[in-house]
């Protein structure tokens, strides 16, 4: 009985995280609390969508008497109550027409069905060498993979994206281009704006993006200096040994001419040059 996400007590999203860490295994439950969260919310989200296209949109219904009837079954007509008098509500109205007006102008929506884009940079990154651009993301999630039926202005933005795009890749890889994936997409879509990361899932933010993508080549050439700086080391390290091998050989030597010489014998000193001397 809440009419968004935001209106649930942090109570009860507490006890919903818990439920998940108890089904669910993470590799760093705390690093991963918003991911799960927000997946959580999308979940929500849809649920509400699904719920209201079913029961509540249906043309037949023309009062809030006939709405109020055609309750789901898993629902309580307290419940059920409190979603029609909300979705009813004049400003739920409108904003509910704003945002239907705002997906209408979308031109590439996606192509990767129930499957998240977490999982999809996932796989790419499997399939790829640890790498994962938007270029890879927007190439897999646009290429239809099925026969059904979609809006055909749609398929064919989508179409001619991909295609450019690989045009753009295969120029690259003869030479033809120096371009990187980020500069072929903004070349095909144009630059991002409204702070939101096309390609890449919802709810991340460019500068999310370029802030995670800076802190990863930082580690990564922080990861080449410090291998660097191993093998140089390694190479001081080895020189001192030889050094100290050739004069433990020296002083071995001095040693043996010093006992001779003790000895009643002849102690010689080869210098560099092959002279020598005795006492």
């Amino acid at each position: 009985q809440v009419k968004g996400w935001d209106e649930y007590t942090s109570e009860t999203l507490e006890h919903l995280r818990a439920c998940v860490k108890e089904k669910c295994s993470f590799d760093d439950p705390e690093y991963r609390r918003e991911s799960v969260m927000k997946h959580a919310q999308r979940l929500f989200r849809d649920a509400r969508s699904k719920l209201k296209r079913k029961f509540f949109n249906d043309r037949r219904l023309k009062t809030k008497e006939e709405h109020l009837k055609n309750k789901p079954s898993e629902m309580t007509k307290v419940e059920w109550k409190f979603l029609v008098d909300h979705w009813s509500d004049v400003k739920f109205k409108e904003k509910s027409k704003k945002a239907s007006e705002s997906m209408a102008h979308q031109k590439m929506p996606h192509y990767n069905g129930t499957k998240s884009f977490a999982r999809l940079r996932q796989e790419i990154r499997q399939k790829n060498e640890g790498k994962c651009s938007r270029v890879n993301v927007l190439v897999a999630s646009r290429t239809r993979k099925s026969k059904k039926v979609v809006n055909a202005l749609t398929l064919e933005n989508n179409t001619l994206a991909v295609d450019e795009i690989k045009k753009l890749k295969e120029q690259r890889d003869q030479g033809l281009n120096d371009k990187t994936d980020e500069q072929i997409f903004q070349d095909v879509l144009g630059k991002d704006t409204h702070g939101y990361l096309r390609a890449y899932g919802p709810g991340k933010s460019i500068a999310q993006h370029f802030k995670i993508e800076e802190a990863r080549k930082d580690a990564e050439n922080a990861r080449t200096e410090a291998e660097k700086a191993k093998k140089e080391v390694k190479a001081v390290r080895n020189d001192v040994d030889r050094k100290n091998e050739q004069k433990n050989a020296i002083w071995e030597k001095k040693f043996h001419q010093l006992m001779n010489f003790i000895k009643g014998g002849t102690y010689s000193n080869d210098d560099d040059s092959g002279n020598e001397s005795s006492s």
